[in-house]
């Protein structure tokens, strides 16, 4: 059964009148009977009652196969403007792997909202983890493309393309009580001998290895950890119940405003890059405009 024999079929019934059906198709009208005859044969029934040339009439099998061949080329209609929208980037589905410290940031949520203004069509799927879980992502290809920190096992994959998106910075938070909570930046030395909680190397190692280096390089002490948690918002809930203080990305301030002092760091500004990371085959149109809108977003 062939596609062009439906299309055929559906018109001519709608016409009735194969000279016609013809015409609108722009085919001649001993090719439309040819298809519709093949069709016939095929189905083993007749579709039409043909009592002379000009009196035309669907039998109950041809009414039959209307409705189902009306749909099946409506459906057809549908499968090919969606693949033509997905090959121009109009629709699609995206897997989005990305920080907790990057999803709260403006600029990520000012994205997701002018994807859904712009490309309503492409589903954005988002999931949160850490870098050591979003680098293992990408290698077995269960996201699209992830926003994170430097990890080792995928930077220097060939086939991984990394683009830097920003610098998220690195700020301290602590107790409203704290004797520094009203500091106007906290200079690390001050932090010697504080009980300090932070994230495992093992889950974020950039983030680890870059405060393990500004404790030394600033503070003149090396990193002692006296609580690791899985995540920020642990590591941010126990400062604030149990004291001492944490390294955090900035934009985690948000939610806890009111419930902990965040203060830069005196010295400078200090920051870990986020980058982008997607395999160089799944770089597809519906991933382009996205990148496009946040790499905009991002000041990139």
């Amino acid at each position: 059964m062939e596609l062009s024999q439906i299309r055929y079929f559906v018109t001519a019934a709608e016409t009735m009148h194969f000279a016609l059906a013809a015409e609108k198709l722009g085919v001649t009208q001993p090719s439309l009977s040819r298809g519709i005859q093949n069709l016939e044969r095929e189905l083993g029934v007749s579709l039409f009652i043909r009592k002379n040339k000009r009196n035309l009439f669907l039998s109950e099998s041809g009414k039959a196969f209307l409705s189902r061949a009306r749909a099946a080329l409506a459906q057809l209609e549908l499968a090919s403007r969606d693949a033509r929208e997905i090959a121009c980037g109009g629709a699609g589905h995206l897997v989005i792997g990305a920080l907790a410290s990057t999803l709260e940031t403006a600029a990520f949520q000012k994205t997701l909202s002018e994807m859904q203004a712009e490309y309503p069509k492409i589903k954005l799927e988002i999931i949160e983890s850490n870098s050591d879980a979003l680098a293992e992502s990408v290698l077995k290809r269960e996201v699209n493309v992830a926003l994170s920190r430097f990890n080792s096992r995928i930077w220097n994959e060939e086939d991984i393309v990394r683009q830097r998106l920003f610098d998220d910075e690195v700020v301290v938070a602590l107790p409203l009580h704290h004797r520094l909570a009203k500091a106007c930046a906290v200079d690390l030395k001050d932090l010697k001998n504080e009980r300090i909680i932070t994230v495992p190397e093992r889950t974020s190692s950039a983030f680890y290895d870059a405060i393990r280096d500004l404790c030394r390089s600033r503070g003149k002490f090396p990193l002692q950890v006296a609580e690791e948690c899985s995540n920020f918002y642990t590591a941010l809930h126990l400062t604030m119940t149990l004291g001492g203080v944490t390294f955090v990305p900035a934009s985690h301030e948000t939610a806890f405003d009111g419930k902990l002092a965040f203060r830069p760091l005196a010295g400078g500004k200090a920051s870990v890059p986020v980058y982008v990371f997607y395999w160089r085959d799944e770089f597809s149109p519906a991933l382009r405009r996205f990148l496009t809108v946040l790499q905009s977003n991002f000041g990139g």
